[in-house]
């Protein structure tokens, strides 16, 4: 900070102003060198924006140099319902008529082998082991009971999400005792009729052989040969059961798929097997549940014809007992999940509610109904289930029936019934899950729930609810809920071998991994279903599991029974098939492109309409790549001729000086400053022999020929690209190219409409391609040209890049302007130091004479 100076005190003078007068003039040449400084960083500013404005050019130029801009082409397809197509740059102008005669479909499969697991246990069986072998998904509601004269277990297995099934029924079989033993040997060949095609199927079995057996020997013959007929495998198309009325055993087939085919039996064989198996004669419903039967002397040889492994109740499981079979009810739920489950609903089991003959549910009054407790004034009232209060106003008035009626009705979310088997009420929720079911309130005044023995005290006890299992897909597998333990190792998908990492892969991971890999599939787990689906990339069926394979995940997926051994599985997909101009066609994918040449064809849909493809050229990339350049190209030279300048302006091209300022409003010093850029700017521009040289350069090559060219077209003049103006001197002095305009949409407009243009593309492709971007030996297509010309300014030494490079031509001159002020500057500093000296110097003689002056004056006085 500069020193405090305070000059004058002795002399009287105005020190301060003095010296600032004498500064001010000595800085007058710092004040020249600035505005040098400052014009010069204002041409350096120019050039920058000018060699931007070429750059632009440039990169108008790449896409000019591009055979898409010039040779793009367009399918239009007359029914997109139908096809769609698009044509590449080698696709040639012309007309195709296609017909779709079939899409193609890729194979796919999914999880199709079963699980089974309890639902609810009973009968004394207590777990499962083994895996069903038959791939049918329903809830098993088993029974086990006697009539006196045999053991019987009764399978209804209701289908998921199959609201019924089509069930062929047969007449009561003769050879069959009471336990549905054969009691004569039966084998032989049956017919059926599948569709159109006749299939035959061998049963062998001797006396003393179940009638399941039989039951399961037709099954599987059936299924075995329907899937040789649709080209699968192992899809259960079919389930043969044994069936019992309480007298008669017979057999009965079912229908599984949901789809609808045509199966008979033929009842005019010769053979007398058809007959002796009831099937001679069949009726034929539809059934909401598939039934099976089998029956035994007693509990211990039930038990063991349930659990044969190739005929058993569910087949393929066993149902383990802790102490042996007992009569009752179970239910176990089978399918193709990856954690199987069923959804269950929450259910309050009373205890014993009567006296001992069960209730009477119709009686009025309550007291009478034959409740074990007491029933009386103390039961009007009310009580709360779920938070919902229910009210007996006389219970003398009401029935059992009457009761459990205002339950059900009440909102509690809950449905009442009498269990009469078990001699109970039963609380059911209304909703799946695990939810729990309340009972009572503090406030409660009736004594009901104690009478119906719903309550812990009473012996009551609660069922809760489950959902549908499910895995987590980002969880590592070893905690992902799957059925089984997933073990690490290699599975193999079409022969191609990929490892699982249990512990450190997820589902996810190991889909990404297979979908990544050369096995030409897409998987993907479906959470609401709980499945995993497959695609194959073609038609061919997928193949599954190797003699290699060390993981069971594909087992654990339900992919397959068994991971060790390669079988080839799911639905085989479909060809396309095309008919083009007259021409039949079979490929594998609904995208074709090896059809028409440069053309891709999308098929949509199969149809007998025929479709017209039309193959154009598309001018829209030309015409955009044009009017980008023209735009930039106008709104350089529109820079590059500024307007003269009047003695007006000129008045604006020297800069404001300090003073100047101090004299002006801060918006007077902002509009000159402006005009000062400004019109500065148009004399830089108008005196800069490398713009004169840029301004001849890029007109004269503008619209010059070209030579060499073996095509059409040899300037953009020849396809109606000329200097705009018409004949209007003064628009054609601009120079502008093809309108006197630098808007884009206008320029757009103007091609559009420029009829020698647009048919040049569409008729001339190749030509007007060579035209600009054609690069053979010497001949050098326009934009090649021109962009040459360009890169003499702005490439690397170029004229513009030699200026404003860093320490280019401007860079220098503008460090040795700022070398002369620092030095200016210093010479101003030091020339104040050294006013300010002298005139320090004049005070303080001054004060030394004052004094000399006052000493005489005293000395005289005292003489």
């Amino acid at each position: 900070m500069d020193a405090l100076r305070i000059g004058g005190i002795m002399s009287g003078l105005d020190t301060n102003g003095i010296v600032d007068t004498l500064v001010k003039q000595a800085r007058i040449p710092i004040e020249k060198l600035q505005g040098q400084y400052d014009l010069k960083t204002l041409e350096k500013n120019v050039f920058q924006e000018i060699s931007t404005d070429l750059v632009n050019l440039k990169t108008d130029l790449l896409s000019l140099k591009l055979e898409s801009t010039f040779k793009s082409m367009t399918a239009t397809s007359s029914n997109t319902s139908i096809l769609t197509a698009t044509a590449s740059t080698s696709a040639s102008v012309g007309s195709h008529t296609i017909k779709v005669n079939n899409l193609a479909q890729n194979a796919y499969w999914y999880s199709n082998y079963t699980f089974a697991k309890i639902v609810e246990s009973g009968a004394g069986v207590t777990s499962l082991t083994g895996r069903p072998s038959e791939n049918i998904e329903g809830l098993h509601n088993i029974s086990i009971s006697s009539d006196g004269t045999r053991y019987l277990a009764h399978d209804s297995i209701k289908l998921l999400n199959q609201p019924f099934v089509q069930k062929i029924s047969g007449t009561s079989i003769a050879n069959v005792d009471d336990f549905g033993d054969l009691t004569a040997d039966e084998s032989g060949t049956l017919s059926f009729t599948y569709q159109s095609t006749v299939i035959n199927v061998s049963v062998n079995a001797v006396t003393g052989d179940s009638l399941n057996k039989i039951a399961q020997q037709i099954q599987d013959g059936l299924n075995n040969e329907i899937n040789i007929i649709e080209n699968t495998t192992d899809i259960q198309y079919v389930a043969v059961k044994a069936q019992f009325d309480g007298t008669n055993w017979s057999l009965a087939i079912y229908k599984t798929r949901v789809t609808d085919y045509n199966l008979t039996i033929d009842s005019s064989s010769p053979s007398t097997l058809i007959t002796d198996l009831g099937l001679d004669t069949t009726t034929t419903s539809n059934v909401n549940s598939i039934d099976n039967y089998i029956a035994a002397v007693d509990l211990a040889g039930l038990e063991s014809k349930i659990n044969d492994s190739n005929y058993g109740l569910i087949a393929g499981v066993t149902l383990n007992t802790e102490s042996g079979l007992t009569e009752g009810n179970l239910q176990i739920v089978q399918d193709a999940t990856l954690s199987t489950g069923y959804a269950t609903k929450t259910k309050i089991l009373g205890n014993t509610v009567s006296s001992g003959s069960g209730l009477n549910v119709t009686a009025i009054g309550l007291q009478n109904a034959g409740f074990l407790k007491t029933v009386d004034s103390n039961t009007n009232g009310t009580f709360t289930i779920n938070g919902v209060k229910i009210t007996i106003e006389d219970y003398t008035s009401i029935s059992v029936n009457d009761l459990l009626a205002k339950i059900n009705s009440s909102g509690a979310g809950v449905t009442a019934y009498y269990d009469s088997d078990n001699d109970r009420i039963v609380l059911e929720a209304n909703e799946t899950g695990g939810g729990s079911i309340s009972l009572g309130d503090f406030s409660d005044t009736s004594n009901i729930l104690s009478i119906l023995r719903l309550s812990v005290a009473e012996g009551a006890k609660t069922d809760y609810g489950t959902t549908d299992g499910s895995v987590d897909p980002t969880e590592k597998l070893s905690n992902s809920n799957f059925n089984t333990v997933i073990t690490s190792g290699i599975i193999t998908i079409n022969g191609v071998s990929i490892y699982v990492d249990a512990e450190n892969d997820s589902l996810n991971d190991v889909f990404y991994k297979i979908n990544n890999s050369g096995a030409g599939v897409t998987i993907s787990y479906d959470q609401v279903s709980d499945k995993v689906y497959i695609k194959s990339n073609d038609v061919d069926k997928i193949t599954f599991g190797s003699v290699y394979d060390t993981s069971n995940l594909l087992e654990v997926l339900n992919l397959t029974n068994n991971t060790t051994t390669e079988k080839e599985l799911g639905f085989e997909g479909e060809y396309a098939s095309v008919t083009v101009d007259g021409i039949d066609y079979i490929r594998k994918t609904n995208k074709i492109d090896d059809i028409i040449p440069g053309v891709t064809l999308n098929l949509q849909n199969a149809s007998t309409e025929s479709v017209t493809v039309n193959v154009s050229v598309d001018t829209t990339k030309a015409v955009e790549s044009i009017a980008s350049f023209i735009s930039h190209y106008n709104a350089l030279v529109e820079k590059l001729n500024p307007p003269e300048l009047d003695d007006e302006d000129k008045e604006y091209l020297e800069p404001l000086t300090d003073d100047d300022k101090a004299t002006m409003s801060d918006e007077e010093v902002k509009q000159y400053e402006e005009n000062w850029k400004k019109f500065n700017t148009y004399e830089i521009i108008r005196k800069s022999s490398e713009i004169r040289s840029l301004k001849l350069s890029l007109r004269s090559n503008l619209l010059s020929e070209i030579t060499g060219l073996n095509g059409k077209y040899n300037s953009l003049v020849d396809i109606g690209l000329d200097i705009a103006g018409d004949g209007n001197i003064e628009i054609e002095k601009k120079g502008y190219l093809l309108i006197d305009s630098t808007d884009y949409e206008e320029i757009k407009k103007k091609l559009e409409e420029n009829t020698t243009f647009i048919n040049a593309l569409k008729d001339n492709p190749e030509d007007v391609y060579k035209l600009f971007a054609v690069n053979d030996g010497d001949t050098q297509g326009w934009a090649r040209r021109y962009e040459s010309i360009i890169n003499q300014y702005v490439s690397l030494n170029g004229l513009i890049d030699v200026k404003i490079r860093p320490f280019g031509t401007i860079d220098r001159e503008l460090y040795t302007l700022a070398k002369q002020i620092d030095a200016k500057e210093m010479y101003v500093e030091s020339y104040l130091n050294r006013l300010w000296q002298k005139f320090s110097n004049m005070e303080k003689v001054i004060a030394d004479l004052q004094a000399q002056g006052s000493y005489l004056q005293q000395l005289i006085t005292q003489g």
